[in-house]
């Protein structure tokens, strides 16, 4: 089946489908952007704890050291030369692991599937899936571009803040920290500004793509339709049924014949008749809707009796009931064309 066929829009029932199976559209590159820009933000309260922790490891081998260190005394500066150094980037780790969940979750909607992580072999051969050459060639060039324009980016903003970077070799360590800070998060944060704006644009590709991919021919989609919500016919018939008793019931009396009433406002309209021709019960309603029916009934002049009896056995045989038998039993009939009235010479006015 050709892609020119499929012209209609992804269903409900496959959306449901495709998530289920974890199928659902989001972009990495806006994952790892806002991850980015979150560890960017830390970096501004953490960077020079970080700063001051590396040229303290720097600085240490080239002062006085004792010839003869005790093993605690060893023990205990590598535990704070460890600490000066994994605080803060750890900080920044988790800063941008939090970051990167966050926005993933985001754009599937809350999806959560951990048997996706499972290691599975056949995703490994990928002949047959993906769309064919077209795609693939497509993607492989939306993957250079990107990388092309992120190099590109990157050594354009390295290269605007080149004067600063070399003079940081001539600073103080105490200078050194909140200058690099400066030097640092600039590039940085146009970096990290490029990399969402190319993680948008990923992500409406990907969303176009997986919106093409689960199109459906008309067909399809009236299966699926059908599928989710059952006969189109017949919700069309019960959304008729369904106003016409919330108003005067003009498409329940409309062709009737006969109204057989009973107690609790129970009316049972009949169409066709009297017997032996054919006979069938149109619908029953009770309570208020009942009352309503024959409220209306005054206006149409539909000949009716009162047979309590008799509207207790059409009831069950009425079409808008739930698995209504399609015929009348003969003890039925016979009984309906008893109590039947003989026509009128003239109209019927209400009382």
């Amino acid at each position: 089946m050709s892609d020119e066929d499929r012209t209609q829009p992804a269903s409900k029932r496959r959306l449901q489908l495709a998530r289920e199976q974890g199928q659902v559209a989001h972009s990495p590159e806006l994952t790892a952007a806002v991850g980015w820009l979150v560890a960017l933000v830390l970096l501004g309260s953490w960077g020079g704890d970080l700063i001051r922790g590396l040229a303290m490891l720097t600085r240490a081998p080239l002062e006085a050291v004792p010839v003869a260190i005790d093993a605690g005394r060893f023990v205990a500066d590598l535990r704070a030369a460890a600490l000066a150094i994994a605080a803060p980037l750890a900080v920044l780790v988790l800063g941008f692991a939090a970051g990167a969940v966050a926005a993933h979750q985001a754009q599937v909607r809350g999806l959560w599937a951990p048997s996706l992580l499972a290691p599975d072999a056949s995703r490994l051969w990928s002949v047959g899936r993906g769309g064919g050459l077209g795609a693939g060639l497509e993607r492989i060039a939306w993957a250079a571009i990107k990388a092309v324009l992120l190099v590109v980016v990157s050594a354009w903003a390295i290269r605007a803040e080149w004067a600063e970077l070399q003079r940081l070799g001539l600073l103080a360590p105490a200078e050194l920290a909140s200058a690099s800070g400066r030097v640092v998060v600039w590039p940085l944060g146009v970096l990290g500004a490029v990399m969402v704006a190319v993680g948008l644009a990923d992500l409406g590709l990907r969303l176009a793509r997986f919106e093409a991919m689960l199109r459906t021919t008309p067909d399809e989609h009236r299966e699926d339709q059908k599928a989710m919500e059952g006969d189109l016919s017949l919700r069309a018939r019960r959304r008729r049924l369904a106003r016409a008793w919330r108003g005067d019931a003009p498409e329940l009396l409309a062709g009737a014949t006969l109204v057989v009433t009973g107690a609790g406002g129970l009316t049972v309209v009949i169409g066709g008749g009297p017997p032996p021709r054919r006979v069938n019960v149109r619908s029953a309603a009770k309570g208020p809707t009942g009352f309503q029916l024959r409220h209306s009934n005054r206006t149409v002049w539909i000949p009716e009796i009162e047979a309590p009896a008799l509207a207790l056995r059409l009831g069950p045989y009425a079409a808008n009931a739930p698995g209504a038998p399609e015929t009348l039993p003969a003890d039925l009939l016979a009984a309906l064309a008893a109590a039947w009235p003989a026509p009128a010479p003239g109209p019927r006015r209400p009382a």
